[in-house]
């Protein structure tokens, strides 16, 4: 996927809307939008900020990416991904854009026990320090104690916006037809935008998004109320992006807090994931405590649920 960013004036976002026969986007809920639109499987976006600055987004395939955008300006800055990923890690030293960005990231999806949590983090080019004096990684490859340890400070010394979504309720969208990816698309743009309104950021600011679902699936399942920024996709996002590495911490801190909660309350060691040993401590639980008290603490819509 190749996006190619253009920031222009007034006069050249009306003379690119225009060219496509694009409505100008009347929304008050959305001030920022301009217009969206497609041409020959190029998706366009403008918006404007605060400052009267245009962005016009073009994202799809390298080449007709580069052949339309070129068209209206040379200025322009390109940004290319593998759909695929790269399969090998690149150190955080080596993160390919450290400039002012946010990122968004979840915790808690594969495990049967516990919340849904999707953080969201603004990051400028002199928070990077900071990040790498504390050692921040992608979360999956850094132990729980050291979460445990650096998350309040970083969390005090970042700008972050958290959202958490209890098993019991996850389980009633989920019973509601609501997939997994939906639920994580909403909780990822509720997080953004509360971040964003939290800080009064600009929607000039880049979203990078851990991606778990195809992009145009994600816009599908948020709609109209998706945040005004440029946003780019890719898969283990953490590893190429701060922001992304930052969120992927403090979304595992707050998931551990809340897990360390859940163990306090059954005075019981409770494992992750969703292992034949969860279903043995889960059915443990239940004979102990009954299940009214331990479901809404379990995804029930997990095979797990079915075993007891």
């Amino acid at each position: 996927m190749t996006y190619a960013i253009l920031k222009c004036d007034a006069a050249k976002a009306d003379e690119i809307r225009e060219f496509y026969g694009a409505e100008r986007i009347e929304d008050e809920k959305h001030p920022y939008d301009v217009f969206d639109t497609e041409e020959e499987g190029v998706h366009i976006h403008g918006s404007v900020n605060k400052k009267e600055v245009y962005t016009i987004v073009f994202s799809g395939k390298r080449e007709k990416v580069k052949e339309i955008a070129s068209f209206f300006s040379e200025d322009v800055t390109y940004r290319e991904f593998d759909e695929k990923g790269v399969k090998q890690h690149v150190p955080s030293s080596s993160w390919e854009d450290t400039s002012t960005q946010i990122g968004s990231d979840e915790v808690g999806k594969g495990d049967f026990f516990g919340p849904l949590i999707v953080t969201a983090s603004y990051l400028e080019k002199k928070d990077i320090p900071l990040l790498i004096s504390y050692g921040v990684d992608d979360s999956k490859k850094m132990k729980d104690e050291t979460i445990r340890e650096i998350g309040p400070a970083l969390k005090t010394k970042t700008k972050s916006y958290t959202v958490m979504l209890s098993p019991e309720k996850l389980s009633r969208l989920a019973a509601s037809s609501f997939n997994m990816d939906h639920i994580l698309s909403l909780l990822h743009n509720s997080a953004q935008k509360g971040l964003i309104n939290k800080y009064s950021l600009s929607n000039e600011v880049l979203i990078y998004v851990d991606q778990f679902t195809p992009e145009e699936d994600y816009r599908r399942y948020v709609r109209q109320d998706i945040v005004p920024n440029p946003m780019f996709f890719r898969p283990k996002g953490e590893t190429y992006y701060p922001s992304v590495a930052l969120s992927s911490v403090l979304s595992r801190y707050a998931f551990l807090v809340e897990w360390e909660k859940m163990e306090a309350r059954f005075h019981t060691e409770i494992p992750k994931g969703a292992s034949a040993l969860v279903d043995k401590v889960y059915g443990r639980l239940c004979n102990t405590y009954g299940p009214k008290a331990i479901d809404p603490y379990v995804k029930t819509f997990f095979a797990n649920y079915k075993k007891r």
